[in-house]
């Protein structure tokens, strides 16, 4: 109780920030700026992996952040919104300049295997980089979501309010690119219990 009460005041505290920020005082931004940034910069480090390009990108970030901060309506926590703004303009860089996305580092792999290899024997498979071929089998809407819900632990609300669609848009991509999976490791058949697992997710 005490805990949620805590997180209540903090959400008002951010509020209060982020409408004087609105309202455009540099000094509420800033702390916003103070507060998210080494998030923002690890999200654009997990998408390019250059820290020189993720600097940049979170400075281009938070400027046009400052510019749109009229933009945000308070729907959704100002945390989300950052998220979402950060992964669009990440996607917007790449897709200018041609740059893969979400790339199979090795915390995408180690939670690959434990979704998609339980249970399965390891001679399925030749090595790791089958498997990281495997999942660059996915298109990036449909890893984007596999990612997002196996390895970052969102559930698909969270993912719709991130990405933009709906719920049943994200649990549809999420059965896709399971499914693809299953089918490239030979294992389309494997336990039907996983399968109601995998609906109920």
């Amino acid at each position: 109780m005490k805990a949620h009460r805590s997180n209540l005041a903090l959400e008002k505290e951010e509020s209060r920030i982020v409408r004087a920020a609105q309202r455009g005082d540099p000094d509420a931004f800033q702390r916003l700026y103070a507060r998210y940034k080494n998030y923002v910069y690890s999200l654009c480090m997990r998408m390019c992996k250059d820290p020189v390009l993720a600097e940049d990108l979170t400075q281009d970030i938070f400027l046009h952040v400052w510019r749109k901060m009229g933009s945000f309506k308070g729907q959704s926590l100002f945390r989300t919104w950052l998220y979402r703004v950060t992964i669009n303009m990440g996607l917007l860089y790449f897709r200018k300049h041609r740059i893969g996305t979400l790339p199979l580092d090795d915390k995408t792999l180690q939670v690959a295997e434990t979704v998609f290899l339980r249970n399965i024997s390891p001679l399925h498979l030749d090595d790791r980089l089958s498997l990281k071929n495997m999942l660059s089998l996915l298109s990036p809407r449909h890893r984007r979501v596999l990612v997002l819900h196996d390895v970052e632990g969102y559930r698909h609300q969270e993912i719709s309010d991130l990405l933009g669609i709906t719920s049943g848009a994200s649990r549809s991509q999420l059965h896709k690119a399971r499914t693809k999976m299953r089918l490239a490791l030979g294992t389309g058949d494997l336990h039907h219990r996983q399968e109601a697992t995998l609906r109920a997710a």
